[in-house]
């Protein structure tokens, strides 16, 4: 079966040649649909990919996708950004799952590479991980990228675009293949700068129709690129009620009203979440403050316990924590704890 590489791309000339090259010897086509770009882009793509497609950007991630889409010639499709890798030898597993009449999609394993442990689900890595290129870790979340090239499986969504919802339940597969992100590379595209223009679309979006999955995203951006901590409270709680991953999405909008210092929405939130069961590094290091703030120094030390337990934030913090714990278990909470991630 042949294999689609499709990509849309603009301005990526720091991250292009490196991604095309890397692939060409592992699939049998390559499509780039390129938005608009003037540094150089086109041009480097022209040299290593089968096809080029021009297409006006029209603030539609998904309409210059399914553009791509349409033009691949592959059994199959996998679906890059220009600053995402895949092992070489994990391309073997793919072109195996490929030939299982089961399956229309596969959901590969997305690790965005940073230095910032306040991301949410970010996990350190070992030092000695060749993918890590120099990161201390990485957020990491399930995403489909690999699919049958079929006119009914097309993305959708303007920003933060999806395939999945083409793709029947009962077809979707998971593969323990990596997808190596390290859009935090290029010192001329900031990470701030991009998740503001996003979202900037996803708030368009959002003002015509409910999305949950977009709410949440959109949330999070709020949060933790505009420091607009109202709206990503306010958004995380909507993605909650629309039942998007409710947990996550709750313990969002409590780190929100905690940043915004609203405390007593905060621990309520947090306090129904640890009722119910839910258990984080990050949910028991912020009811850990909260409590301490209330005076309660015994439960505050036992929560922190519980978050060095569950594999702490990092080294710093989970140092510091240390230090907190000792001076709490002498009935001294007016030492503090450190900064919620």
């Amino acid at each position: 079966m042949r294999l689609s590489l499709c990509m849309i791309v603009r301005d990526e000339a720091f991250f292009i040649e490196d991604c095309l090259s890397a692939a060409r010897p592992l699939v049998d086509e390559i499509v780039v649909v390129d938005t608009g770009s003037k540094d150089g882009t086109r041009e480097t793509a022209l040299v290593i990919a089968d096809q080029i497609i021009d297409f006006p950007w029209v603030e539609d991630f998904s309409a210059a996708r399914n553009e791509g889409l349409a033009a691949a010639t592959g059994d199959w499709v996998l679906v890059l950004d220009a600053d995402e890798r895949i092992a070489p030898t994990d391309y073997a597993a793919m072109r195996e799952a490929m030939h299982d009449e089961r399956y229309d999609g596969f959901y590969l394993q997305n690790r965005s590479y940073s230095n910032a442990p306040d991301q949410r689900n970010w996990r350190p890595i070992g030092e000695d991980d060749p993918n890590a290129r120099g990161y201390l870790g990485y957020s990491g979340h399930p995403i489909m990228k690999l699919f049958r090239s079929r006119a009914d499986i097309r993305y959708r969504g303007r920003v933060h675009e999806i395939i999945d919802g083409s793709v029947e339940a009962s077809r979707r597969g998971t593969l323990d293949v990596v997808i190596h992100h390290y859009g935090e590379a290029n010192p001329g595209r900031p990470r701030r700068e991009r998740a503001l223009r996003y979202l900037k679309i996803m708030d368009e979006e959002l003002a015509e129709r409910d999305d949950g999955r977009l709410f949440a995203i959109a949330g999070s951006t709020a949060m933790y690129h505009a420091q607009d901590y109202a709206k990503a409270q306010r958004y995380l709680l909507r993605a909650a009620e629309l039942g998007y991953e409710p947990a996550i999405s709750l313990e969002g909008a409590a780190e929100a009203a905690y940043r915004a210092g609203d405390f007593g929405p905060a621990r309520d939130i947090y306090e129904r979440l640890y009722n119910d069961g839910k258990r984080a590094p990050s949910l028991c290091l912020n009811l850990a403050n909260l409590v301490v703030r209330a005076g309660d120094a015994e439960r505050g030390a036992t929560l922190l316990e519980e978050c060095l337990a569950l594999g702490g934030i990092d080294e710093p913090t989970n140092e510091a924590i240390r230090r907190n714990i000792k001076l709490l278990r002498r009935k001294r909470p007016e030492d503090g704890v450190p900064r919620p991630s």
